[in-house]
């Protein structure tokens, strides 16, 4: 089974796999030492986690705000879709839904790309 990983874990162990290390170099200095400075992000990683990731590959998780996007992506096509149907009560409730995740980031001082930024 292939386990999920940051982006910057991703990034990480192909910095490390580019510097003609093997595996086996990684998971040593992993068990043995902590990381430090671009490769700080596999302290977060079980050694486990790391093996498999190693030996299975890996996926690259999306990140909060790419979740967040692509609810507000989909939101924005359901609203549409209930629109073209003529379905007006479902087309205000995901109106409203739209605009409580406006709410709620602009509450939160936070701003995304495609969405609010």
């Amino acid at each position: 089974m292939k386990p999920t990983i940051t982006k910057e874990q991703a990034g990480a162990i192909q910095i490390f796999m580019d510097g003609d290390k093997e595996k086996s170099d990684l998971l040593r200095i992993h068990a043995k030492d902590r990381w430090i400075e671009e490769f700080s992000c596999l302290n977060e990683l079980d050694i486990m986690t790391l093996a498999a990731a190693l030996v299975n590959g890996y996926e690259v998780g999306k990140t909060p705000e790419e979740e967040v996007r692509e609810y507000y992506e989909w939101l924005k096509r359901s609203r549409d879709e209930r629109h073209l149907a003529g379905d007006v009560e479902g087309n205000r409730f995901i109106a409203g839904l739209l605009q409580g995740v406006l709410n709620t980031l602009d509450y939160l001082g936070i701003k995304i790309e495609g969405v609010n930024a």
